[in-house]
């Protein structure tokens, strides 16, 4: 799975999955791709920075001072309360809008994820997106094993 920050024309910025490089460039150019707070179709990707961290699965012994966590925070401006609920409104129009793409662009597995998500990680079945259920359980153990999954949480109803 690859994650890009996409950017609309209209300036709003927004994160999306994607199986491989390709399915993205598939997606756009099928007009797939829509702005998690407008719907503009006219989107491009985003500048980022690679995340070039440790596989999931091995261990190191190196591990960074508290004072080096401390550095590469960054410190949020305060937000007074209509702000707050804008930012709200918007963060979970991007999570619906996430949970749109995935439904429409990866297969359901169900109740069968977690068995599911293990074959394709170990090659016993076709590598491809897929999206279902698992218990907290299952997800903490699937990312023990190095597998990587995204839960997503819980919505409120749309109005």
């Amino acid at each position: 799975m690859i994650n890009f920050t996409l950017r609309c024309e209209k300036g709003h910025e927004f994160e999306a999955w994607f199986g491989s490089s390709a399915e993205y460039d598939r997606q756009l150019a099928a007009g797939l791709i829509t702005c998690a707070v407008c719907d503009n179709t006219s989107i491009t990707k985003a500048l980022m920075a690679p995340n070039l961290g440790v596989k999931g699965n091995k261990k190191t012994d190196i591990a960074p001072s508290s004072s080096q966590h401390r550095k590469n925070e960054i410190a949020a401006p305060p937000l007074n309360q209509q702000e707050v609920v804008e930012k709200t409104a918007e963060l979970i129009a991007q999570m619906r809008a996430l949970k749109k793409q995935v439904e429409s662009s990866f297969d359901n597995v169900g109740n069968a994820f977690a068995e599911t998500a293990r074959r394709i990680h170990y090659g016993d079945e076709e590598d491809r997106g897929i999206y279902g259920n698992a218990s907290k359980e299952d997800v903490e153990d699937l990312i023990d094993e190095g597998i990587t999954v995204f839960p997503l949480p819980e919505l409120p109803k749309d109005h």
